[in-house]
């Protein structure tokens, strides 16, 4: 439960963020919409159109539930229906839908769409925070989805920059966010572990975050599961230091440890 102050600093944060997104993708030469993207089914326009989707969509479950209605998006089944593969087919058709739908509008769209979010954003008032909402994986509050508006804003602009720059980074002023989702996610990893034998026990790696965000998480391999430990009280199997940015692009499988530490991103120390 976030203050008063603490809930519109985060709106209007999110209207300055989406403001300065708006303003890059508006600048995106035309050619630059079918270049390949690190979503595996999305080129640059996709993405875009994923966006505008997820504003419209996204926003529509906000302000359904603002109204007191929790029933289904049109064409989505009720909660906790779909299995989260089911779900990811969902959104990726829908974002290649929409793309080929809009032609040459999808910029106009994508501004319209983020204009109508901030409005319907700013007009939320201090008793409407918990307020219960219509989602894909089940009924969540009004309050909930500002995270994942954050999210998608910051990690979909990076897939979008690293088609077309040399070195993109993650939104600095989102990174603290997108880190502290991760404890709270459902597969809050992408790293390829390598398999421990039975006999090594539990294998734990240590990431020493810097940055904004900073803060130490403990991922325990253990079967070949791995699971999340925030005490970080035992000894670390090995100890791996990157910034917060580098470690959210893990999280959220845009980048791979392997590249990572190639490109001197990642240090590690230990077994």
């Amino acid at each position: 439960m976030q203050s008063t102050d603490t809930r519109s600093a985060s709106v209007e944060l999110i209207r300055r963020e989406s403001e300065r997104v708006k303003e890059y993708v508006n600048s995106l030469p035309a050619e630059a919409l079918n270049r390949p993207t690190p979503c595996p089914s999305w080129n640059v326009g996709e993405v875009i159109a994923h966006m505008d989707w997820f504003a419209e969509t996204y926003g529509g479950m906000m302000e359904r539930g603002l109204r007191g209605d929790l029933s289904p998006t049109e064409g989505f089944p009720a909660p906790d229906v779909l299995s989260g593969e089911e779900i990811q087919e969902l959104y990726s058709q829908a974002a290649i839908t929409l793309r080929r739908s809009l032609g040459e509008n999808l910029f106009s769209s994508f501004n319209d769409r983020y204009d109508w979010l901030n409005d319907m954003l700013s007009r939320i008032g201090p008793d409407d925070w918990d307020k219960p909402c219509y989602h894909t994986r089940q009924i969540r509050t009004v309050e909930s989805f500002i995270p994942t508006i954050f999210t998608e804003l910051a990690v979909h602009e990076w897939d979008i920059r690293f088609a077309l720059e040399p070195s993109p980074s993650l939104s600095p002023v989102c990174v603290p966010i997108l880190i502290d989702r991760i404890p709270n996610r459902t597969r809050p990893w992408s790293v390829d572990f390598p398999a421990e034998s039975i006999s090594q026990g539990p294998i734990r790696y240590r990431f020493e975050l810097t940055g904004p965000g900073a803060r130490l998480f403990d991922l325990v391999v253990e079967d070949n599961i791995a699971h999340l430990a925030l005490d970080g009280d035992a000894a670390a199997t090995v100890s791996l230091t990157c910034d917060s940015g580098t470690f959210a692009l893990l999280m959220w499988k845009r980048i791979s440890l392997v590249s990572a530490k190639s490109a001197g991103h990642v240090t590690a120390a230990g077994d």
